[in-house]
């Protein structure tokens, strides 16, 4: 087994449209969010060809995400998360944005060593938090990891 070293870490907290932000190739032209297959009961994200899309609970929330590019798999997180996503992305350029899906200042850039499939892990942690602003709405709090490796299996486009 191959030790895993971290090659890169980003912290972001893109803004929350329609309960979801992504890690997309947004510079391909031949990968588009809207063609990710839709999220399936209790999915916390979806992913595939040029990246993923990640499902918040509640109908207002803040996030704040760690992505963490690897050599090789690494050991899952030590701290305690309630939900995971095990899944797959091909990138087509190697440049991915982490933010909103109608786009917004607070997106994050992140360029990745080279183009191709990459093995993803995705850890949620969601707290309910009160808002003196929103005091009748689910207001939440959410911590996410995303981890992402290379990949020896390629992943099919959709």
């Amino acid at each position: 087994m191959t030790d895993a070293a971290l090659l890169l870490r980003e912290t972001g907290s893109p803004w929350i449209d329609y309960q979801q932000f992504m890690l997309f190739d947004v510079e391909s032209t031949e990968a588009r969010p809207a063609n990710l297959a839709p999220a399936g009961d209790g999915a916390i994200a979806v992913s595939g060809h040029g990246g993923g899309k990640f499902f918040t609970l509640g109908e207002m929330t803040d996030v704040v995400v760690d992505f963490e590019l690897w050599t090789a798999e690494p050991a899952p997180p030590t701290s305690p998360f309630e939900d995971r996503f095990d899944g797959a992305f091909t990138v087509d350029t190697g440049r991915v944005v982490l933010g909103s899906i109608t786009g917004s200042p607070a997106d994050v850039v992140i360029d990745l060593p080279v183009p191709g499939p990459f093995q993803l892990r995705a850890f949620r942690s969601s707290t309910p938090t009160a808002n003196a602003d929103f005091p009748d709405l689910d207001y939440r709090h959410e911590r996410w990891l995303l981890q992402a490796w290379p990949s020896s299996a390629q992943t099919s486009p959709t």
